[in-house]
């Protein structure tokens, strides 16, 4: 049971911990492995039959602990890259509406991003739970054993594939989400040029970033609820095909 039971923990736990949601920095790290212990005891039961037994040697012990690692750290962070799309849109919101200046620190990439971006970042954690989209990541870690039982070989050009196609999607769905405003920055500094060369005397950085600035946050006040929900369903869908599902 022990054996079984530590081979859970680091798939289920590696899962939880490189993924959205439960692997978030904000949370101290005691909590982050006392919850992936729980979540692995309470599916361990249902797991027990495609569980291998105990090897005799050390090399194949450390081996399948290892892959069961390697292969809970690939679903965590393929949901994470999928999640990223709409701290990916604010970014690209940010850059558009002229605050990619106004920085913050992201404990989840480690590095200063604008505060929209980190805003929409938290967005997406908080619409996560709230929605109940979490739910289908855990079970796609469960569904995997049925793919890949421990012991077996791991697809590694699959698994890239994978995570490329991931990363593609949250791409897309990121300028997808922010393409309103891509627009109309492309129209608001079309406007701004003309302007510029039917009167060359005055300032218009000094005129345009103001208004540039209140009219997209104007405009990202009016069309966050639409934005949230266009990503909540996209999530949906890309949870969907997740492995194991």
């Amino acid at each position: 049971m022990g054996f079984g039971l530590v081979l859970v923990v680091a798939r289920v736990g590696t899962a939880l911990l490189t993924g959205p949601g439960l692997g978030e920095n904000e949370i101290p790290a005691t909590v982050r492995a006392a919850l992936a212990a729980i979540l692995a005891i309470l599916v361990y039961p249902a797991l027990q039959g495609v569980l291998p037994p105990l090897p005799r040697e050390m090399a194949e012990l450390a081996g399948l602990i290892t892959m069961e690692i390697i292969v809970g750290a690939w679903l965590g962070f393929l949901t994470r890259v999928i999640v990223m799309g709409l701290a990916m849109a604010g970014g690209v919101v940010s850059l558009m509406v002229g605050l990619s200046s106004v920085l913050q620190i992201d404990p989840s990439v480690g590095a200063q991003v604008s505060a929209l971006q980190r805003m929409l970042g938290l967005a997406a954690i908080a619409l996560l739970f709230a929605s109940g989209l979490y739910a289908l990541p855990i079970w796609a870690i469960v569904g995997s054993y049925d793919l890949m039982p421990p012991g077996s070989a791991f697809d590694a050009g699959g698994a890239a594939q994978m995570v490329t196609r991931a990363v593609s999607e949250s791409f897309s769905m990121a300028i997808r989400l922010a393409a309103p405003f891509v627009v109309t920055c492309l129209v608001w500094q079309a406007g701004m040029g003309f302007v510029s060369r039917l009167i060359p005397n005055i300032q218009i950085h000094v005129v345009s970033a103001p208004a540039q600035i209140l009219g997209g946050l104007a405009l990202l006040s009016a069309a966050v609820s639409l934005l949230l929900e266009t990503w909540s369903v996209g999530m949906h869908q890309a949870f969907s095909t997740l492995p194991g599902l």
